[in-house]
C-alpha cells in the first residue's frame, strides 16, 4: 500500500518518558506517531490500523518481549517494518532480531538523529518493497491478461480449424452425395482405433501411446483424407456404370437401327427376287431380328455393370466390334467404338485405367492441398497421414507404393477404417452394401496377403471398433 502523510509510526516501550519523547519528536517531524507501553497494547493497535514502521524495546517486563512482538506483528501485518531498541545489545540478540523479522537494530542510549536515520532507511525500504509488490501485481495481471488473450486466440484458432475442416468435409460430400458421412465415420473409427491401441499393453504397438493432440491430428487427417476428390471430374467420381448417359443410349439406338436395317435389307432382297411375304413370314423375320437385338442389348447391359465380368461374356463382346450401322450420310459406321468396347471389357468395377488413375490421384491432390495449410507444429503430420491412407504393407498401394516400415502407423489405422466403411456403406450407384460379417472377412483376407496390418485389424475387431458406426449410414449387422 502507498505511503500517505502523515505516516503512522508506532513506538513500543515500557519506559513512558522515552516513549513519549520519541512520539513527540516524530510528530514534530510530521509523522502520525503513537505509543504503546507493551506488546499486548501494540498488537491491538496493529490490528486496528497499518503502521509502516514499529519501534519496539527488546526487554519489556510482563507480556511479550520485543522479539516475540516482532514475530506476532509479522504474522498480523507482514508489511510492517520492525526496528528493535535495546540497551543490552549483543551479536546474538541482533541475529535473533533479524531472524524474527526486524529491519534494523538500535542500541540504547541513542541519539534522536539515529532514530530519524533508521526511520528514513526503513521507510525507503518500505517504499521500494511496495513498489516492487505493485510491479509484481501489475506484472501478474499483465501475464494473466496476456494468458487469457493467448488462450482466447488459441480457442479461436481451434474453432477456425474446426470450421475449416467441417466446411471441407461438406465440400467433399457435395461432389458425391452418395458418400455422405464417409469422412466423419472414418474419423470416428480411426480415432476409436487409436484409443484402443492406447489401451493395448502388449503386442507390436504395446508401447505406443497417442496423446490428445495426436488424436486430434488423426481426426483431422481422417476427416480430410478424401479432400482431393474435389479435383476429380464428377463424371468419374460418381461413375456407376462403365458407359453412361448419351453414349450408352447411342449404342442401344444403333443396335435398334441395325435391326431395322437388317429387316429392310431382307425384304428388299426378297422383293428383288420376286418373292412376296405374308404377315406371318414378316412377323417371324421381325421377331428373329428383334430377338438378336435384344440379345446384343442384354450383352451390353450385363457387361456395363461394375461387377466382376465373366470370361465368357468378355469373349462374346468381341462379336460387337465388327457390327456397323448406316449413318444418315449413307456411309457405314462402326456400331460401337473401340474405346467403348474397351470400357465394356473392364474386368471389375466401372473405371478405365485412366479413370482409375484419376481417382487414385485424389490422394496426392489431398496432400498438396493440406501442405498449403499452416498447421501448428503439433498438427504438422496431418498431410503425411492422409497421404498414405491408400498405401499397403506389401507395396501394392498408391500413390507411392510404400511398404510396411515407411507407412505411418496412423495411416495404417485409417486404412482399416476406410476399407471397412467403404464396404459397409449403404448402397451406392456403383456398388451394393456389404454386411458387417462379410466386410470383416474381406478385411481378414486382405490382412493375410499383407495389404492391411494384421495387428491393427485384430485390435479393430477385438475392441469392437467396427460397431461404432453400425446403423450410421452403413448396413446393419
Amino acid at each position: 500500500m502507498p505511503l500517505i502523510s502523515p505516516i503512522p509510526i508506532l513506538i513500543v516501550d515500557d519506559e513512558a518518558d522515552l516513549r513519549e519523547l520519541l512520539v513527540e519528536a516524530l510528530q514534530d517531524q510530521g509523522y502520525a506517531a503513537e505509543g504503546a507501553e507493551g506488546g499486548a497494547q501494540a498488537l491491538a493497535l496493529v490490528q486496528q490500523k497499518h503502521f509502516p514502521v514499529v519501534f519496539t524495546d527488546l526487554n519489556m517486563p510482563g507480556g511479550l518481549s520485543g522479539l516475540e512482538l516482532l514475530r506476532a506483528i509479522r504474522e498480523a501485518d507482514p508489511q510492517t517494518m520492525g526496528i528493535l531498541m535495546t540497551g543490552y545489545a549483543t551479536t546474538e540478540s541482533a541475529i535473533q532480531a533479524l531472524k524474527r523479522g526486524a529491519y534494523d537494530f538500535i542500541q540504547k542510549p541513542f541519539k534522536l538523529a539515529e532514530i530519524e536515520a533508521s526511520l528514513e532507511r526503513a521507510l525507503e525500504h518500505y517504499r521500494l518493497r511496495r513498489e516492487n509488490e505493485e510491479y509484481q501485481e501489475n506484472l501478474e495481471r499483465m501475464v494473466e491478461d496476456r494468458t487469457k488473450e493467448i488462450t482466447g486466440l488459441k480457442n479461436d484458432i481451434e474453432r477456425l480449424f474446426e470450421g475449416f475442416v467441417n466446411a471441407s468435409v461438406t465440400a467433399i460430400e457435395s461432389r458425391d452425395p452418395s458418400t455422405s458421412g464417409h469422412s466423419s465415420r472414418v474419423a470416428d473409427l480411426t480415432v476409436g482405433l487409436a484409443e484402443a491401441v492406447n489401451s493395448t499393453p502388449n503386442g507390436p504397438y504395446g508401447s505406443l501411446l497417442f496423446n490428445p493432440i495426436q488424436l486430434r491430428e488423426i481426426r483431422y487427417a481422417s476427416l480430410l483424407h478424401d479432400f482431393g476428390k474435389v479435383g476429380v471430374r464428377e463424371q468419374v467420381l460418381v461413375k456407376a456404370k462403365k458407359i453412361e448417359g448419351e453414349r450408352l443410349e447411342s449404342i442401344y439406338q444403333h443396335l435398334h437401327q441395325r435391326s431395322l436395317e437388317a429387316m429392310r435389307d431382307s425384304l428388299l432382297e426378297a422383293w428383288s427376287k420376286g418373292n412376296s411375304f405374308d404377315h406371318e413370314t414378316v412377323g417371324a423375320l421381325l421377331a428373329q431380328q428383334l430377338e438378336q437385338t435384344r440379345h446384343l442389348m442384354d450383352l451390353v447391359r450385363r457387361s456395363n455393370e461394375p461387377t466382376v465380368l465373366p470370361q465368357e461374356v468378355a469373349l462374346e463382346l468381341n462379336h460387337l466390334q465388327d457390327l456397323t450401322y448406316q449413318h444418315w450420310t449413307g456411309s457405314r459406321r462402326t456400331l460401337i467404338e473401340a474405346s467403348e468396347l474397351d470400357l465394356l471389357k473392364i474386368t471389375k468395377g466401372s473405371l478405365s485405367e485412366s479413370e482409375r488413375e484419376e481417382i487414385q490421384n485424389h490422394v496426392t491432390h489431398t496432400y498438396r492441398f493440406l501442405k498449403q495449410i499452416p498447421w501448428t507444429s503439433e498438427l504438422a503430420d496431418v498431410p503425411a497421414i492422409a497421404w498414405a491412407h491408400h498405401e499397403r504393407l506389401n507395396g501394392k498401394g498408391y500413390p507411392r507404393q510404400l511398404t510396411d516400415l515407411d507407412i505411418p502407423v496412423q495411416s495404417k489405422l485409417m486404412a482399416v477404417s476406410d476399407v471397412y466403411d467403404a464396404l459397409t456403406a449403404a448402397d451406392r450407384p456403383y456398388k451394393a452394401a456389404v454386411s458387417v460379417e462379410r466386410s470383416l472377412e474381406i478385411l481378414e483376407q486382405e490382412a493375410k496377403v499383407n495389404l492391411l496390418d494384421t495387428e491393427v485389424l485384430r485390435i479393430f475387431i477385438e475392441a469392437g471398433i467396427y460397431q461404432r458406426t453400425i446403423g450410421w449410414g452403413t448396413v446393419k449387422p
